[in-house]
Protein backbone atom coordinates (compact mmCIF):
# COMPACT_ATOMS: atom_id res chain seq x y z
CA UNK A 1 0.00 0.00 0.00
CA UNK A 2 1.39 3.42 -0.98
CA UNK A 3 2.47 5.61 1.90
CA UNK A 4 0.98 9.13 1.51
CA UNK A 5 3.88 10.62 3.45
CA UNK A 6 6.24 9.64 0.64
CA UNK A 7 4.67 11.58 -2.26
CA UNK A 8 6.03 15.06 -1.48
CA UNK A 9 9.56 13.83 -0.62
CA UNK A 10 9.55 11.83 -3.87
CA UNK A 11 8.70 14.94 -5.88
CA UNK A 12 11.41 16.93 -4.08
CA UNK A 13 13.88 14.11 -4.76
CA UNK A 14 12.99 14.08 -8.46
CA UNK A 15 13.41 17.85 -8.72
CA UNK A 16 16.80 17.68 -6.99
CA UNK A 17 18.05 15.01 -9.39
CA UNK A 18 16.84 16.88 -12.48
CA UNK A 19 18.10 20.30 -11.37
CA UNK A 20 21.37 19.48 -9.58
CA UNK A 21 22.68 16.23 -11.02
CA UNK A 22 21.55 15.99 -14.65
CA UNK A 23 23.32 19.28 -15.68
CA UNK A 24 26.70 18.05 -14.36
CA UNK A 25 29.30 17.22 -17.04
CA UNK A 26 30.44 13.97 -15.45
CA UNK A 27 30.21 10.30 -16.52
CA UNK A 28 26.75 8.73 -16.47
CA UNK A 29 27.82 6.24 -13.80
CA UNK A 30 28.88 9.11 -11.53
CA UNK A 31 25.52 10.80 -12.10
CA UNK A 32 23.74 7.59 -11.16
CA UNK A 33 25.79 7.35 -7.98
CA UNK A 34 25.00 10.96 -7.02
CA UNK A 35 21.30 10.44 -7.81
CA UNK A 36 21.24 7.65 -5.24
CA UNK A 37 22.07 10.18 -2.49
CA UNK A 38 18.70 12.03 -2.49
CA UNK A 39 16.95 8.74 -3.26
CA UNK A 40 18.49 7.25 -0.11
CA UNK A 41 17.29 10.37 1.72
CA UNK A 42 13.65 9.38 1.24
CA UNK A 43 14.18 5.69 2.03
CA UNK A 44 13.28 6.23 5.69
CA UNK A 45 9.85 7.54 4.68
CA UNK A 46 9.08 4.14 3.11
CA UNK A 47 9.67 2.53 6.52
CA UNK A 48 6.91 4.60 8.15
CA UNK A 49 3.67 2.69 8.64
CA UNK A 50 0.33 3.29 10.28
CA UNK A 51 -0.75 0.98 13.11
CA UNK A 52 -3.92 1.03 15.26
CA UNK A 53 -2.00 3.01 17.91
CA UNK A 54 -0.31 5.44 15.51
CA UNK A 55 2.86 5.54 13.44
CA UNK A 56 5.44 2.78 13.55
CA UNK A 57 8.88 2.86 12.00
CA UNK A 58 11.34 0.01 11.65
CA UNK A 59 13.91 0.13 14.44
CA UNK A 60 17.36 0.94 13.07
CA UNK A 61 20.82 1.27 14.63
CA UNK A 62 21.38 4.91 15.60
CA UNK A 63 24.18 5.51 13.10
CA UNK A 64 22.10 4.09 10.25
CA UNK A 65 19.10 6.22 11.26
CA UNK A 66 21.31 9.31 11.55
CA UNK A 67 22.83 8.72 8.11
CA UNK A 68 19.40 8.32 6.52
CA UNK A 69 18.15 11.47 8.25
CA UNK A 70 21.27 13.36 7.15
CA UNK A 71 20.69 12.31 3.54
CA UNK A 72 17.10 13.53 3.80
CA UNK A 73 18.39 16.85 5.18
CA UNK A 74 20.85 17.06 2.28
CA UNK A 75 17.99 16.60 -0.15
CA UNK A 76 16.00 19.44 1.42
CA UNK A 77 19.01 21.77 1.46
CA UNK A 78 19.85 20.89 -2.13
CA UNK A 79 16.26 21.46 -3.28
CA UNK A 80 16.23 24.95 -1.74
CA UNK A 81 19.55 25.80 -3.40
CA UNK A 82 18.33 24.33 -6.71
CA UNK A 83 15.34 26.64 -6.56
CA UNK A 84 17.68 29.61 -6.15
CA UNK A 85 19.82 28.32 -9.03
CA UNK A 86 16.83 27.90 -11.32
CA UNK A 87 15.58 31.40 -10.54
CA UNK A 88 19.06 32.65 -11.41
CA UNK A 89 18.86 30.66 -14.66
CA UNK A 90 15.61 32.39 -15.64
CA UNK A 91 17.05 35.82 -14.88
CA UNK A 92 20.22 34.93 -16.77
CA UNK A 93 18.16 34.03 -19.86
CA UNK A 94 16.28 37.31 -19.64
CA UNK A 95 19.27 39.59 -19.20
CA UNK A 96 22.16 37.76 -20.88
CA UNK A 97 22.87 36.16 -24.25
CA UNK A 98 25.72 34.07 -22.89
CA UNK A 99 25.27 30.39 -22.12
CA UNK A 100 24.26 29.69 -18.53
CA UNK A 101 27.06 27.82 -16.67
CA UNK A 102 24.75 25.00 -15.57
CA UNK A 103 27.57 22.58 -14.74
CA UNK A 104 29.36 24.99 -12.39
CA UNK A 105 26.11 26.20 -10.85
CA UNK A 106 25.16 22.61 -10.07
CA UNK A 107 28.60 21.93 -8.59
CA UNK A 108 28.18 24.94 -6.31
CA UNK A 109 24.74 23.69 -5.21
CA UNK A 110 26.17 20.23 -4.52
CA UNK A 111 29.11 21.56 -2.49
CA UNK A 112 27.12 24.10 -0.48
CA UNK A 113 24.33 21.61 0.27
CA UNK A 114 26.86 19.04 1.47
CA UNK A 115 28.68 21.54 3.70
CA UNK A 116 25.40 22.89 5.09
CA UNK A 117 24.21 19.36 5.84
CA UNK A 118 27.36 18.36 7.73
CA UNK A 119 27.24 21.47 9.91
CA UNK A 120 23.45 21.57 10.19
CA UNK A 121 23.07 17.96 11.34
CA UNK A 122 25.85 18.46 13.89
CA UNK A 123 24.06 21.57 15.20
CA UNK A 124 20.72 19.77 15.20
CA UNK A 125 21.86 16.75 17.18
CA UNK A 126 24.25 18.31 19.73
CA UNK A 127 23.22 18.67 23.38
CA UNK A 128 21.91 22.26 23.68
CA UNK A 129 23.34 25.06 25.75
CA UNK A 130 21.40 26.83 28.50
CA UNK A 131 19.96 30.19 27.48
CA UNK A 132 18.91 32.47 30.36
CA UNK A 133 15.99 34.90 30.20
CA UNK A 134 14.99 37.51 32.79
CA UNK A 135 11.22 37.99 32.69
CA UNK A 136 9.15 40.66 34.38
CA UNK A 137 5.75 39.28 35.38
CA UNK A 138 3.02 41.78 36.24
CA UNK A 139 1.42 40.99 39.60
CA UNK A 140 4.14 38.59 40.74
CA UNK A 141 4.51 38.77 44.52
CA UNK A 142 7.82 39.54 46.20
CA UNK A 143 8.07 36.08 47.73
CA UNK A 144 8.24 34.58 44.24
CA UNK A 145 10.59 37.23 42.82
CA UNK A 146 13.62 35.40 41.44
CA UNK A 147 11.74 32.12 40.81
CA UNK A 148 13.83 29.98 38.44
CA UNK A 149 11.82 28.12 35.78
CA UNK A 150 13.63 25.71 33.45
CA UNK A 151 11.99 24.64 30.21
CA UNK A 152 12.81 21.80 27.84
CA UNK A 153 10.59 21.11 24.84
CA UNK A 154 10.60 19.16 21.58
CA UNK A 155 12.94 16.48 22.91
CA UNK A 156 11.78 14.08 20.18
CA UNK A 157 13.31 10.92 21.58
CA UNK A 158 13.53 8.49 18.69
CA UNK A 159 15.91 6.52 16.54
CA UNK A 160 18.50 9.36 16.62
CA UNK A 161 17.92 11.04 20.00
CA UNK A 162 18.49 8.27 22.50
CA UNK A 163 19.25 7.80 26.18
CA UNK A 164 22.72 9.47 26.31
CA UNK A 165 21.25 12.65 24.81
CA UNK A 166 18.32 12.66 27.26
CA UNK A 167 20.70 12.00 30.16
CA UNK A 168 22.80 15.05 29.21
CA UNK A 169 19.68 17.21 28.96
CA UNK A 170 18.45 16.02 32.36
CA UNK A 171 21.86 16.63 33.94
CA UNK A 172 22.18 20.14 32.51
CA UNK A 173 18.64 20.99 33.59
CA UNK A 174 19.17 19.75 37.15
CA UNK A 175 22.47 21.66 37.35
CA UNK A 176 20.44 24.88 37.06
CA UNK A 177 18.76 24.15 40.43
CA UNK A 178 15.38 25.22 39.04
CA UNK A 179 12.37 25.85 41.26
CA UNK A 180 10.06 24.55 38.54
CA UNK A 181 10.50 22.60 35.28
CA UNK A 182 8.12 22.94 32.33
CA UNK A 183 7.94 20.57 29.35
CA UNK A 184 5.38 21.79 26.78
CA UNK A 185 5.23 18.73 24.57
CA UNK A 186 6.79 16.53 21.87
CA UNK A 187 8.60 14.09 24.12
CA UNK A 188 8.77 11.16 21.72
CA UNK A 189 8.84 9.71 18.24
CA UNK A 190 8.20 6.04 18.83
CA UNK A 191 6.22 3.45 20.72
CA UNK A 192 6.49 2.99 24.49
CA UNK A 193 8.19 -0.39 24.28
CA UNK A 194 10.84 1.02 21.92
CA UNK A 195 11.56 4.40 23.52
CA UNK A 196 10.75 4.16 27.24
CA UNK A 197 14.33 3.26 28.16
CA UNK A 198 15.68 6.24 26.20
CA UNK A 199 13.30 8.71 27.89
CA UNK A 200 13.87 7.31 31.38
CA UNK A 201 16.50 9.89 32.49
CA UNK A 202 13.63 12.37 32.79
CA UNK A 203 12.75 10.53 36.02
CA UNK A 204 15.84 12.24 37.49
CA UNK A 205 14.52 15.78 36.97
CA UNK A 206 14.19 17.63 40.27
CA UNK A 207 12.56 20.95 41.11
CA UNK A 208 11.06 22.42 44.27
CA UNK A 209 7.61 22.87 42.72
CA UNK A 210 7.75 19.82 40.47
CA UNK A 211 7.87 19.01 36.77
CA UNK A 212 4.81 19.94 34.70
CA UNK A 213 3.99 19.06 31.10
CA UNK A 214 1.45 19.23 28.30
CA UNK A 215 1.17 17.08 25.20
CA UNK A 216 2.62 18.04 21.84
CA UNK A 217 1.32 16.88 18.49
CA UNK A 218 3.83 14.00 18.29
CA UNK A 219 2.44 12.33 21.41
CA UNK A 220 -0.73 11.66 19.40
CA UNK A 221 1.18 9.82 16.68
CA UNK A 222 2.51 7.08 18.97
CA UNK A 223 0.24 5.38 21.52
CA UNK A 224 -0.99 8.46 23.40
CA UNK A 225 -2.54 6.51 26.29
CA UNK A 226 0.63 4.52 26.82
CA UNK A 227 2.83 7.60 26.86
CA UNK A 228 0.51 9.56 29.16
CA UNK A 229 0.74 6.74 31.71
CA UNK A 230 4.48 6.18 31.27
CA UNK A 231 5.47 9.83 31.59
CA UNK A 232 3.19 10.28 34.60
CA UNK A 233 4.99 7.30 36.17
CA UNK A 234 8.23 9.24 35.62
CA UNK A 235 6.95 11.77 38.18
CA UNK A 236 5.92 14.37 35.59
CA UNK A 237 2.47 15.91 36.05
CA UNK A 238 0.32 16.40 32.97
CA UNK A 239 -1.80 19.55 32.79
CA UNK A 240 -4.85 18.63 30.73
CA UNK A 241 -6.86 21.85 30.46
CA UNK A 242 -6.10 22.55 34.09
CA UNK A 243 -3.79 24.56 36.33
CA UNK A 244 -1.81 24.37 39.53
CA UNK A 245 -0.99 27.15 41.98
CA UNK A 246 2.59 27.76 43.08
CA UNK A 247 2.69 29.54 46.42
CA UNK A 248 5.43 31.06 48.56
CA UNK A 249 4.58 33.15 51.59
CA UNK A 250 1.71 35.40 50.56
CA UNK A 251 2.59 35.20 46.83
CA UNK A 252 0.94 32.97 44.25
CA UNK A 253 1.59 32.04 40.62
CA UNK A 254 -0.65 29.94 38.38
CA UNK A 255 0.83 27.44 35.92
CA UNK A 256 -1.80 26.35 33.40
CA UNK A 257 -1.58 23.91 30.54
CA UNK A 258 -3.61 22.90 27.51
CA UNK A 259 -3.14 19.72 25.45
CA UNK A 260 -2.13 19.96 21.82
CA UNK A 261 -5.13 20.55 19.51
CA UNK A 262 -4.28 17.39 17.55
CA UNK A 263 -6.35 15.57 20.15
CA UNK A 264 -9.33 17.94 19.72
CA UNK A 265 -9.35 18.90 23.40
CA UNK A 266 -7.56 22.28 23.45
CA UNK A 267 -9.54 24.53 25.84
CA UNK A 268 -7.82 27.54 27.39
CA UNK A 269 -10.90 28.92 29.24
CA UNK A 270 -11.38 25.54 30.90
CA UNK A 271 -7.72 25.44 31.92
CA UNK A 272 -8.13 28.80 33.64
CA UNK A 273 -11.41 28.09 35.44
CA UNK A 274 -11.13 29.04 39.11
CA UNK A 275 -7.86 30.96 38.79
CA UNK A 276 -7.68 33.34 41.78
CA UNK A 277 -8.22 37.01 40.92
CA UNK A 278 -5.06 39.01 40.46
CA UNK A 279 -2.73 35.99 40.36
CA UNK A 280 -0.43 36.00 37.30
CA UNK A 281 -0.71 33.08 34.90
CA UNK A 282 1.95 31.22 32.92
CA UNK A 283 0.36 29.08 30.21
CA UNK A 284 1.96 26.10 28.49
CA UNK A 285 0.60 25.64 24.96
CA UNK A 286 2.71 23.50 22.63
CA UNK A 287 1.80 25.38 19.45
CA UNK A 288 2.27 29.17 19.49
CA UNK A 289 -0.42 29.87 16.89
CA UNK A 290 -3.11 30.22 19.57
CA UNK A 291 -1.30 33.05 21.35
CA UNK A 292 -3.61 35.86 20.19
CA UNK A 293 -6.64 33.99 21.50
CA UNK A 294 -4.87 33.04 24.74
CA UNK A 295 -3.92 36.67 25.32
CA UNK A 296 -7.62 37.48 25.75
CA UNK A 297 -7.71 35.41 28.96
CA UNK A 298 -5.40 37.49 31.20
CA UNK A 299 -2.37 35.27 30.66
CA UNK A 300 0.88 36.97 31.65
CA UNK A 301 3.27 34.61 29.83
CA UNK A 302 2.74 31.84 27.29
CA UNK A 303 5.55 29.37 26.60
CA UNK A 304 5.52 27.22 23.48
CA UNK A 305 7.69 25.09 21.21
CA UNK A 306 6.68 23.14 18.10
CA UNK A 307 8.37 25.36 15.48
CA UNK A 308 11.97 24.26 16.16
CA UNK A 309 12.86 27.90 15.55
CA UNK A 310 12.35 27.48 11.82
CA UNK A 311 15.53 25.34 11.56
CA UNK A 312 17.01 27.13 8.53
CA UNK A 313 16.37 29.97 6.03
CA UNK A 314 13.38 29.43 3.72
CA UNK A 315 12.01 26.74 6.06
CA UNK A 316 11.81 29.56 8.63
CA UNK A 317 9.38 31.45 6.38
CA UNK A 318 7.22 28.39 5.83
CA UNK A 319 7.17 27.75 9.57
CA UNK A 320 6.14 31.35 10.25
CA UNK A 321 3.31 31.09 7.75
CA UNK A 322 1.80 28.02 9.43
CA UNK A 323 2.22 29.18 13.03
CA UNK A 324 0.44 32.51 13.16
CA UNK A 325 3.66 34.42 12.45
CA UNK A 326 5.42 33.05 15.57
CA UNK A 327 8.64 31.10 15.09
CA UNK A 328 11.30 31.84 17.69
CA UNK A 329 11.97 34.14 20.65
CA UNK A 330 9.93 36.83 22.35
CA UNK A 331 6.67 38.42 21.21
CA UNK A 332 4.33 40.90 22.89
CA UNK A 333 0.66 40.23 22.21
CA UNK A 334 -1.76 42.67 23.78
CA UNK A 335 0.25 42.78 26.98
CA UNK A 336 0.85 39.02 27.12
CA UNK A 337 4.43 37.87 26.66
CA UNK A 338 4.96 34.87 24.37
CA UNK A 339 8.18 32.91 24.28
CA UNK A 340 8.62 30.38 21.47
CA UNK A 341 11.52 28.07 22.22
CA UNK A 342 13.65 26.86 19.30
CA UNK A 343 13.40 23.46 20.97
CA UNK A 344 15.76 21.29 22.95
CA UNK A 345 16.24 18.87 20.05
CA UNK A 346 14.87 17.99 16.61
CA UNK A 347 12.53 15.55 14.94
CA UNK A 348 14.99 12.90 13.79
CA UNK A 349 13.56 12.80 10.28
CA UNK A 350 15.02 16.25 9.59
CA UNK A 351 17.68 16.91 12.26
CA UNK A 352 19.16 20.03 10.69
CA UNK A 353 19.74 23.53 12.10
CA UNK A 354 21.36 26.50 10.39
CA UNK A 355 21.58 29.79 12.30
CA UNK A 356 19.08 28.34 14.77
CA UNK A 357 20.68 26.83 17.90
CA UNK A 358 18.59 24.65 20.19
CA UNK A 359 18.39 25.47 23.89
CA UNK A 360 17.46 24.57 27.42
CA UNK A 361 15.62 27.69 28.59
CA UNK A 362 15.98 29.17 32.05
CA UNK A 363 13.51 31.91 33.00
CA UNK A 364 14.16 33.98 36.12
CA UNK A 365 10.89 35.65 37.06
CA UNK A 366 10.84 39.15 38.54
CA UNK A 367 8.05 41.25 40.01
CA UNK A 368 7.13 44.19 37.79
Amino acid sequence: MFNPFVLVPCLICLYTVLSMIIPLRIPALAKLFLALVPVAGIAKMFLLRMTPSGFRILELPRNVALLMSALFSFMIAAAILCLAKDIAFVLWKIFSRAKFPAHYASLIVLAVAAAATVYGVYAGTRVPDVVAHDVKVPGLGKSLDGLRVAMIVDIHVGSVNRRPFVQEVADRTNALSPDLILIPGDFVDGQVEDRKHDLEPLTQLRAKYGVLAVTGNHEYYYDLAGWLETIADFGIKWLDNEHVVVASGDSQLVIAGVPDPTGGNHDTPRALEGVPDGVPVILMDHQPRFARENAKHNVALQVSGHTHGGQMPVVYELTRRFNGGFVRGWYDIGGMKLYVSPGTSQWDGFPMRLFDPSEISLFTLHAE
